[in-house]
């Protein structure tokens, strides 16, 4: 199985522990991704800088294909982030950069080079969003990063294209993702942290509790990892209680380390 995860990467700071860890949803995607043993890429850029660098070093570490990762003039996004006593991430108010990320646009050489991929993997910020609604084909299955939206435009643009639409929320939004459902004909995943999460099949709604671990040392690209479980398995399956239980044993591994991903 092949996964094409674009187009976010980034640097955060961490200024408690004053370290750096590469992330950003595609970067921390593609690497889980391939954790989980299928072939990827990521498609994106960062700077011509030492966090750029850094980055393209831990993709090619990981043997992410980054033969369509470009370097930039300019800086690579990044963010700061700060935890509290219980490992929770919080990103620091105005500290969030663009880079060069906020201004690349995928090319007709990308869109080519990712029709081959069975899975698209991306997020609804950033200047791609339309142009890969368009561009997905039947032979692409696209799953979507809605972060922490709780209004549904950019949702009800994708009906009929996304097939798996993610929300990293609260369950106030439960009775809206739930209805959405009804009329989406496709998966809409709700994840609440520690609460669990919640897949709606159709306008039905399944439920997984949050996996015990003894202590959570940072939750940055936990709801990443779990993304990655949980399309994984479900576009191997198409079984839901499954997804959904592969989903949070990723997340649960992902609170086991500082950063998005391990370095």
């Amino acid at each position: 199985m092949k996964v094409a995860c674009f187009t976010v990467a980034a640097m955060d700071f961490f200024p408690q522990q004053k370290k750096y860890f590469a992330g950003g949803n595609a970067l921390n995607q593609s690497i889980r991704f391939k954790q989980l043993r299928h072939e990827t890429a990521f498609v994106g850029a960062v700077g011509i800088d030492v966090a750029g660098e850094d980055i393209r070093k831990l993709l090619e570490k990981n043997q992410v294909n980054v033969s369509h990762l470009y370097r930039l003039a300019g800086i690579t996004a990044c963010n700061q982030i700060v935890n509290d006593e219980k490992g929770e991430r919080f990103g620091v108010e105005g500290a969030w950069k663009n880079g060069v990320y906020g201004e690349f646009v995928l090319s007709e050489s990308d869109w080519q080079f990712i029709q081959a991929y069975e899975i698209w993997s991306t997020h609804a910020t950033g200047g791609n969003y339309e142009a890969t609604l368009r561009q997905k084909s039947k032979d692409n299955f696209l799953v979507v990063d809605y972060l922490h939206f709780d209004t549904y435009e950019l949702l009800e643009a994708g009906k009929g294209k996304v097939d798996i639409a993610y929300f990293g929320g609260t369950e106030k939004q439960y009775d809206d993702l739930l209805r959405l459902s009804k009329e989406y004909q496709s998966l809409i995943v709700l994840t609440c942290g520690s609460g669990g999460s919640y897949a709606f099949e159709k306008g039905v709604p399944h439920f997984q509790k949050a996996l015990p671990v003894d202590k959570v040392v940072d939750t940055t690209g936990c709801g990443d990892a779990y993304q990655a479980g949980f399309t994984s398995e479900y576009y191997q399956s198409r079984n839901v209680e499954k997804a959904l239980m592969a989903g949070a044993e990723m997340g649960r591994m992902a609170t086991q380390n500082l950063g998005g991903v391990p370095w």
